[in-house]
This record gives structure tokens, sequence and C-alpha cells, in this order.
């Protein structure tokens, strides 16, 4: 848990490494990931927020990116989500506005700098890089829009072939370095599925018969023998994806939380077919699975050095 101790040492050890850090090579950009903080108590919270102001006031750091770890946001009786989000997502109409030169730029910047909560690292990651291309110049950030966590919602695709690039560009995140044209065959083996709310995608031990890409929409997964064991999916989340390579049952139930969720799915068939006739594409999907053990990995170690206990 997070006491006020505690983050006034973690403080300290954050301004002296921008203090030490080159004059040519200051942060712009800072990303602090409370994942595995369990609790926090409000004299930790408002040193939390002093700290955010320290970083704005006294260093100059243009966004101070803060990660909850949870979509309910962080574990302490203030409203820390709120208190520490000064910025909000551009709208369609300020990046359509910026991408023409106007003084509509000042306000989109406004919106890229300041502070501001995610729901997980990922999200931070690509918040964080949006902002840093739009220091640069908005007209960037508009012409990468599908690409941009910032431009995600259904409104900002308008056709099929926008989801499927926006899609493309989803992959190209878990598979970075990889050709762009390899991914687009990737994705040729996928076909696209719509669900309403209160869906199920999968039952806990079910046979594991496809692996899905979340497009929009809001999934929720939960253990079926835990009592309140949920965690929120990620837009841009590759699901399903070990059980389908290793064919071994669902670990999880998978429920879904919003109508006209989009989702690709690579069926048990198709990635056969894929194996057989484009194994160089196949990799990829072998590249992710190994991607996120690593990520659950390392979790699961910090987990047991900080808490002394295993994660959910």
């Amino acid at each position: 848990a997070c006491r006020f101790r505690n983050v006034s040492l973690f403080s300290d050890g954050v301004k002296e490494l921008i203090r030490n850090s080159p004059s040519d090579k200051s942060p712009h950009v800072i990303i602090i990931d409370f994942t595995l903080v369990l609790g926090i108590d409000s004299s930790a919270a408002q040193a939390i927020l002093k700290l955010r102001d320290s970083l704005t006031n006294q260093f100059g750091i243009k966004l101070s990116i803060f990660v909850a770890g949870k979509a309910d946001g962080f574990p302490c009786e203030v409203n820390l989500s709120e208190e520490l989000n000064s910025s909000s997502m551009p709208s369609h109409e300020q990046l359509l506005t910026a991408k023409n030169g106007t003084h509509v730029n000042d306000r989109l910047m406004t919106r890229l700098t300041g502070s501001h909560v995610c729901d997980d690292l990922d999200q931070a990651l690509i918040y964080a890089e949006d902002s840093l291309i739009a220091m640069v110049s908005s007209r960037l950030l508009y012409d990468n829009i599908k690409r941009s966590f910032l431009g995600a919602g259904n409104e900002q695709i308008r056709s099929i072939e926008e989801e499927k690039i926006y899609a493309i560009d989803l992959l190209h995140r878990k598979c970075s370095g990889e050709d762009r044209q390899l991914i687009e065959q990737f994705l040729s083996y996928f076909s696209r599925e719509i669900y309403a709310k209160g869906d199920i995608l999968w039952k806990q031990g079910a046979p594991s018969d496809s692996a899905k890409l979340l497009i929009s929409g809001d999934l929720i997964s939960s253990l079926e023998n835990e009592a309140g064991t949920t965690e929120a999916i990620s837009l841009g989340s590759v699901i399903g994806e070990s059980g389908l390579v290793e064919n071994h049952n669902r670990n999880s139930t998978v429920h879904v939380l919003a109508n006209d969720t989009v989702l690709y799915s690579l069926s048990r068939e198709s990635w056969e077919e894929m194996k057989q006739k484009d194994p160089k594409v196949a990799h990829l999907l072998y590249a992710i699975v190994v991607r996120y053990l690593t990520l659950r990995v390392q979790h699961v170690s910090n987990r047991i050095f900080e808490t002394r206990c295993l994660p959910i």
C-alpha cells in the first residue's frame, strides 16, 4: 500500500532523476505506473498531487501520465483519478481543425499537456506518443489519427476499410518492427464480428477455438471460481491467443459490456490454414503470445517482490 512516507521517498527519487538528466535530454513526458499498488491512503494521495504539481511547475514536464491499473481508478477513498485528470482527449472536430492549422492547435495542445490518467500502461504509452508527436506538429497527429489512441472511438472510423487500417495499426503495436505487409496478410485470416451488451464471448473451461482482437467496445474477463475476480480488457488487446496456440481450454469467461462491440476473430480453421500456407505470417501470433507471456511473468515477479503474494 502507498502511504505518505512511501510516496515522499518516491517523489524525491523522481525529482532527483530529473535533476540529474542531461540538459539536452530532459524529459517532456513522465509516466508513473500504480498498477501494482493495492491501496493509497489520503495523505499519500495528497503527496501524489503535490508531485504532479512539482513536475509541471518546478521541472517544466509537459505531460504527466498516471496509470491506475484498472478501469475504476486508483485504490483510494479520494477520487484521485478526477484530481489528476487535468487533460482530456481531443475531439475529432478539434483534430480536423488542427489539420487546417487554425488557432484550435493551441486548444489541442492544452489537452495533450498537464496530467492524465490511463487505465493501463499500453494506453499510457500510446497517449505519451501522441503527445510527443503533437509537440512537433499537431498536423502529424491528425495524419496519424487512425493509429492514435486519441482517435480510437467509433466516430473516427467511417468505413470498413478505415476500420481494417486501424486494426492493422493495433496489431503493428503488438508486433513492433515487423513488416506492415506481413501484418496485413495476418489480418486477412481474421473475420469481423459484432457483439451486443450481455453477450458472452466464451466461458471458462470451454475449448479454445479462436483468438480475437478488440477494435471497439468494452469487454471484461472474469474467473468463475474466484469471487469478484475481474479484469477489464483494453482496446487493441488480443485475447484467447494462448489457448488457440497451445490448444488448451479457456482460462476465464469474457463478457461484453457495450453494444456494437467489434472484434476481429481468428478461428482455429484459419489458424491451421495460416500455419500450413503462411508459416512466416503465423509466427506473428507466436510473437504476440511470447510478448504477453513476458509481461505476465514480469507482473508476477514484481508483485511477489512488492507484496510477497501472487497476483490473481
